[in-house]
């Protein structure tokens, strides 16, 4: 066990590699109820409209136009184009909720209080849990429960009944592989994963492996790849701003955002491979071959599935390009790597 943003969280259960390959084979399951949940809600009078005006004035996500029962990733961002948090927005009938990432959940709520206007208000849902089952044969097992939970397309949302309490399933996740979230009241929480261990095919799975899943599969993390000094065009989550957002340019940070990506930012995020089976962990500084310093290591280890040592990091953008050679000074040693494409293992979300 260890603590993370006030919590106790399972770092391994059987070991950190058998969870990753469990995940990527079978189906892995993994408590994620440290997230922050938190609904915004239009307050008498005020429409679901009135609340995706507020929220859009602080992300660049598009969210007046996301459908009922969808989900969006976006990004809260500060008036310099930094990144607050990375989030995941649904929404239901009379409300959005976001899910947030645990050691952000406090700084977020502060930051969209400080924008939205008396006609929305903010519901802390700690009555709430969230469990995460992922990889190839989560379909399989949860249909086993819920019986047209193959009818979820990814990043689609639905309220399903397990013994007349409502579960607010989703098919999405943060490994790469097809997987779900569940969302349900915390008092139950417990009981649904035993019933989902008591299949053969889950396996229980703490931090370490959601860290080598979401690494391989070329995720971003909050505080190593992302933060406020950190705009979405050089971690490359251009993709997140949809071109109704770019033409509104009514967002937080717009104009250095928008700046970047017509001109093109000093900076970019890039997946690192080792050429030595040497990890190159977090913090790492980066050289070119001709002894410049060009950038560093956010986030690194050993990649199970890959069977190599993984990472990203920043590089100068002019050392960007798949196949540049770098050296990483590894604890005061030189580590031959280079640019490497993400994500290093393929996505499998089923987009049918």
């Amino acid at each position: 066990m260890v603590t993370f943003a006030g919590f106790d969280l399972p770092l391994h259960f059987d070991g950190v590699i058998s969870e990753h390959h469990a995940t990527r084979t079978l189906a892995g399951l993994f408590d994620v109820s440290h997230m922050g949940i938190i609904d915004l809600i239009a307050n008498d009078g005020h429409g679901l409209s009135a609340t995706a005006e507020v929220l859009e004035k602080i992300t660049p996500a598009a969210i007046s136009d996301l459908r009922n029962e969808r989900l969006r990733y976006g990004l809260l961002t500060n008036n310099e184009g930094g990144i607050i948090d990375d989030l995941i927005v649904s929404r239901h009938d009379d409300r959005f909720r976001l899910v947030l990432n645990a050691s952000r959940t406090s700084a977020d709520i502060s930051y969209i209080e400080r924008t939205i206007s008396p006609k929305v208000r903010i519901e802390l849902r700690e009555d709430l849990a969230q469990l995460a089952l992922q990889g190839p044969k989560s379909s399989e097992v949860l249909s086993q429960i819920f019986s047209d939970i193959d009818e979820l397309k990814f990043m689609q949302r639905h309220e399903f009944l397990w013994n007349g309490i409502v579960c607010d399933i989703s098919r999405s996740g943060y490994t790469g592989e097809d997987g779900f979230e569940l969302v349900v009241p915390a008092g139950v929480a417990g009981r649904i994963a035993e019933q989902l261990l008591d299949d053969d095919r889950v396996f229980p799975c703490g931090l370490g492996a959601r860290d080598t899943l979401r690494l391989e599969a070329g995720l971003c993390l909050y505080g190593h790849e992302l933060n406020e000094s950190t705009t979405p065009v050089e971690a490359g989550l251009a993709w997140t701003i949809q071109q109704r957002r770019r033409n509104e340019a009514s967002f937080a940070g717009a104009d250095t955002i928008l700046g970047q990506l017509a001109s093109g930012p000093e900076r970019k995020r890039v997946g690192v491979s080792a050429l030595t089976k040497r990890p190159i962990r977090e913090g790492t500084k980066l050289r070119s071959e001709d002894d410049d310093q060009v950038g560093t290591i956010t986030s690194g280890g050993y990649g199970p599935t890959c069977n190599r040592p993984v990472a990203m990091g920043y590089v100068d953008t002019r050392y960007a390009r798949v196949g540049t050679s770098l050296v990483a000074d590894v604890r005061g040693k030189d580590v031959p790597c280079e640019v490497t494409k993400l994500p290093f293992v393929p996505h499998n979300y089923r987009r049918d």
